[in-house]
């Protein structure tokens, strides 16, 4: 009787234990996770307010803070992480036919499971709709000639063909065919697809608003590890965990993919406050992706830096008669010394000394273009050089003019601006200082109204072709119009710049296929020739930095965004979540 009563002892013992690791979340050895918990809210600045920015990645990428952004909430066939390995994104897999003898050459890609951020599967037709955009002669995109391999690309963009002869069609829901018409460096066109322009779009929601579309949470229908649900100009922008991504019906760990919940992007603080903030250490704010430059020194031991694959440049509009020739746009170029504005923006950034940023490869993903360019000799000097731009100008016979500087309305960008004002002006010349902010801005520079003006030229590809090439009027990826004859006619790059000789070179460059040294050498000179063209004057490779000690699992893609998808906030229970936080981070979306 007493082993009995012992017995039953036991019994309800465990009883107790199962019912306590069925209510009680949290506690290990239970087995299962707290239903209520969704994961942590991640208060940061990440970049400026998006509400100010293309988040279209079909469309040109002026700001290289706008691919900090499309990098969370989008995702394409293949991505690529920080040493420039290839994998695999919505690609559950591939495969390559290369047919000599029947002419066949093609890749057969198979689509991961996974789902729009409203429940609708991603398909294969949305990549279909997504390059087509790309390549339809009424629309504007540098990313175009990451296309040009597909069988008849350039025939499309150019209005020869339409986009249903293009080498690209869904066999099926998951199952995309890209055919090419001759054989061509696979891997090359694979590294283009982790490209942010070339991920699946939705033309549900882009036919009926193809201008707005991508500015309200509600439109704005994305594939990635985030959706956004909240947009607020000048004070919160609120990413939330999308909780179909990659996630079948079954699926109930929603830990798996994406560990945080909420990230709130705050912009009611200036860039000061919410630095001082941090470094309370309250738990107001757990992450920076800038500091103000007077205060870099102070986070410098513990900022990451990143290439963000983007330079600051000066565009000249060549179309204004003070711009037509090269002599004057070099020497207002080399007048200028890099060091010192690199010294002035700080923050990490360094003197541009081509056109190509840091960060881009070279022949292989282990080496990197602009370190082999500048061991054969530094194409710009970042220290300037005065004398010669000055005789530039007198053998071009121009030696004083007037004209306007334009450039995004921030403090680093004024004090770049007042320097190089204050340079040109010693050659000769009167310009008027001008600082934008919001939609105009986007505007002038689509449309060429400007005199100069100053945005991030943003690679969108791995390798230099992405850079170079959109310069060339036959890769620039602008609008085809069609006279009353039928002939068509393209407009040359954004800058108005056009020259036969560059376009020859990058020709070239297009057409050497599967030699990859020998393309990469043209690449070389194409960027030589471009820099003594001068349609724009680089000043400075971006970077991005990243600061945190509070935030651990963080990962980076070779673009230089911050990936957030396996961000872990130790212990993020105990942060009480701020009234303005909690109202930022609502569950309506505006």
């Amino acid at each position: 009787m007493k082993k009995m009563q012992e017995m039953r002892k036991i019994i309800a013992l465990c009883l107790t234990l199962v019912f306590m690791c069925a209510s009680v979340a949290g506690f290990s050895g239970c087995g299962k996770k707290n239903t209520d918990d969704k994961g942590a809210i991640l208060t940061i600045y990440l970049a400026g307010d998006p509400s100010n920015l293309n988040l279209d990645p079909g469309k040109m990428i002026y700001s290289s803070e706008e691919v900090k952004y499309l990098g969370l909430i989008y995702e394409g066939m293949m991505t690529m992480d920080e040493n420039g390995r290839l994998q695999k994104g919505i690609c559950k897999s591939y495969t390559i036919t290369d047919d000599d003898a029947n002419g066949v050459y093609k890749i057969d890609f198979t689509l991961k499971d996974t789902k729009w951020s409203d429940g609708i599967p991603v398909t294969a037709d949305d990549f279909v709709y997504a390059w087509k955009r790309i390549l339809d002669p009424a629309f504007a995109s540098p990313a175009a000639p990451l296309l040009y391999d597909i069988k008849n690309a350039r025939s499309v963009k150019n209005g020869d063909m339409t986009v249903d002869d293009l080498g690209v069609v869904s066999l099926d829901t998951t199952l995309l065919e890209v055919t090419f018409d001759h054989k061509i460096d696979y891997n090359k066109f694979l590294e283009n697809l982790a490209s942010i322009s070339l991920v699946p779009l939705r033309g549900d929601t882009i036919d009926p608003a193809p201008n707005d579309w991508a500015k309200k949470p509600l439109t704005l229908l994305t594939d990635g590890p985030f959706k956004v649900t909240q947009m607020d100009y000048n004070k919160t922008t609120t990413l939330e965990r999308s909780t179909y991504y990659l996630l079948s019906k079954d699926e109930t760990n929603i830990f798996k993919y994406v560990k945080p919940y909420r990230i709130v992007l705050d912009f009611s603080r200036t860039l000061d406050q919410l630095t001082d903030a941090y470094a309370a250490d309250n738990g107001d704010i757990f992450y920076l992706g800038n500091v103000p430059p007077a205060k870099y020194a102070d986070y410098q031991s513990k900022a990451v830096l990143k290439d963000l694959l983007s330079t600051y440049s000066y565009h000249f509009n060549v179309n204004n008669p003070l711009f037509s020739k090269p002599e004057v746009r070099k020497a207002l170029s080399i007048a200028l010394d890099r060091n010192q504005i690199a010294s002035i923006v700080g923050l990490g950034v360094k003197p541009a000394t081509g056109i190509v940023p840091t960060g881009i490869i070279d022949t292989t993903t282990t080496t990197y273009f602009r370190e082999v360019a500048d061991k054969n000799g530094q194409l710009i000097n970042p220290a300037g050089d005065m004398a010669t731009a000055k005789s530039l100008l007198q053998t071009a016979g121009v030696t004083s003019g007037s004209f306007e500087l334009k450039f995004r309305d921030n403090d680093t960008e004024k004090a770049v601006a007042d320097y190089a004002v204050s340079v040109w002006q010693q050659l000769g010349f009167t310009v008027t200082e001008t600082p934008m902010k919001g939609v105009q801005y986007g505007d002038d520079i689509y449309n060429t109204n400007y005199d100069v003006i100053g945005y991030d030229d943003q690679a969108l590809g791995v390798d230099a072709f992405s850079v170079l090439a959109p310069f060339a009027k036959s890769f620039c990826g602008n609008v085809i119009t069609f006279g009353n004859e039928g002939a068509s006619t393209v407009s040359p790059y954004i800058t108005g710049f056009q020259n036969d000789a560059y376009d020859s070179m990058i020709e070239d460059v297009f057409s050497t296929d599967n030699d990859n040294a020998a393309r990469t050498q043209k690449l070389h000179d194409a960027e030589k020739a471009l820099v003594d063209l001068a349609p724009i004057a680089p000043l400075y490779f971006n970077t991005s930095i990243n600061i945190t000690d509070k935030i651990n699992g963080l990962s980076y893609s070779k673009f230089g965004y911050t990936v957030f998808t396996k961000a872990n906030l130790p212990n993020y229970q105990q942060y009480a979540t701020s009234d303005t936080t909690a109202a930022a981070a609502a569950d309506t979306t505006t």
